[in-house]
């Protein structure tokens, strides 16, 4: 009976072990922690080994620079991908396409990685709507999210137009610049 225990209890880890909690961040909190934020197309996707884990090395083409070093391309690492037949993923993260153009609020740690913050929630699509405004948008998540005081909390998502985005963006950093 213990031996089936213990199996059970290995099981149901392996099985939260899947599941990621993330800390919701507003527009204002990842304009304030992002070390980068760029709109850019994405340019090429490969997969790559880091120790045992698979990250995703994208590079970037910068269009726009709203914060950060002025860079023609950014390098970015995403948890999860694929290199020759193994395959890994983690929940949360997003999948990047060569020719995609968004908006990326990025955070570069001491390691030197840079990493989209927030798994997915630094990561904002492209729309153009029937009325010829361009929107930066994110769906809501189905992760699990949390408040800063580590309350549940719903996602509520991103859906601004992208020059009000830039706009509230750019005047965030100017104020925290002359404090």
């Amino acid at each position: 009976m213990k031996i089936a225990q213990i199996i059970a209890v290995l099981l149901a880890g392996a099985f939260a072990a899947q599941a990621t909690t993330l800390q919701r961040l507003s527009v204002a909190e990842m304009t304030d922690q992002a070390t980068a934020i760029v709109r850019a197309k994405v340019t090429s996707c490969a997969g790559a080994f880091r120790g045992t884990l698979i990250y995703t090395n994208c590079t970037l083409s910068v269009i726009e620079r709203w914060k950060g070093a002025a860079q023609a391309t950014v390098s970015i690492s995403i948890p999860g991908g694929t290199v020759g037949t193994r395959r890994q993923t983690f929940s949360g993260t997003p999948t990047l396409n060569p020719g995609d153009e968004q908006i990326f609020f990025l955070w570069t740690g001491r390691s030197g990685i840079t990493q989209v913050m927030g798994l997915s929630q630094g990561l904002l699509t492209l729309e153009k709507a029937s009325n010829g405004t361009v929107y930066a948008t994110r769906t809501p998540t189905t992760e699990r999210m949390l408040d800063g005081a580590g309350r549940p909390v719903a996602d509520e998502g991103v859906d601004v137009p992208l020059e009000e985005l830039k706009s509230s963006v750019m005047n965030r950093i100017g104020l925290k610049a002359k404090q």
